[in-house]
């Protein structure tokens, strides 16, 4: 079995996160047991399982997916 990306999860708060395609999404705000919530300027946020992080270097978490597949995860 493979190490999370994560060990840590709040280590990430208030981080920046981009995506597979390497766009800046936003910033983690919240997360919970299983999700992250990711803020974007203009009231855009994303609520994506924590399975979807590939990494997190110190700086920057970054997701398995791309922007146009971050779309499906916005919160309305």
């Amino acid at each position: 079995m493979s190490e999370p990306a994560v060990l840590h999860w709040e280590r990430v708060m208030h981080k920046n996160v981009r995506s597979k395609d390497r766009l800046d999404v936003g910033t983690i705000i919240a997360e919970d047991a299983d999700t992250l919530t990711i803020y974007k300027g203009s009231g855009r946020e994303y609520k994506v399982p924590k399975t979807l992080v590939e990494g997190y270097n110190g700086a920057e978490v970054s997701l398995g997916i791309t922007y146009k597949e971050l779309l499906g995860y916005k919160i309305q």
